[in-house]
């Protein structure tokens, strides 16, 4: 018996609801363990962030967030800009050993393949 073609496009709809909401959910837990990592002086020490400076994080990692997630999708741009993700972030860790390329910090994402 073939598959009702309406049947599977609703499933998937529902489907594609529930990835973005889990997406949406869990960027938004980030934040707010985020925001309270950096307004916690007993990890922060003297230097907290209060609400304005945490306005301003907020708001340039959410354009960070915008700009690097087609590097998490089979887009055309998603290995450029895996790559100036790990540069950005080579950058920031210097000659550190504990730096990871992205393939190994996201080794469930596909890598992009060319040709056939």
């Amino acid at each position: 018996m073939k598959p009702n073609n309406a049947y599977l496009a609703r499933q998937q709809a529902k489907e594609k609801i529930l990835q973005q909401a889990t997406a949406e959910t869990y960027q938004q837990f980030m934040a707010d363990t985020l925001m309270l990592t950096l307004n916690d002086p007993d990890i922060m020490g003297k230097d907290t962030f209060g609400y304005e400076r945490l306005k301003k994080v907020a708001e340039g990692w959410s354009r960070y967030i915008d700009q690097f997630h087609p590097a998490l999708t089979g887009s055309p741009e998603a290995d450029y800009l895996q790559i100036k993700l790990d540069e950005g972030i080579r950058r920031i860790m210097g000659k550190s050993e504990d730096f990871s390329p992205f393939n190994e910090r996201y080794e469930w994402i596909s890598k992009v393949k060319y040709g056939r």
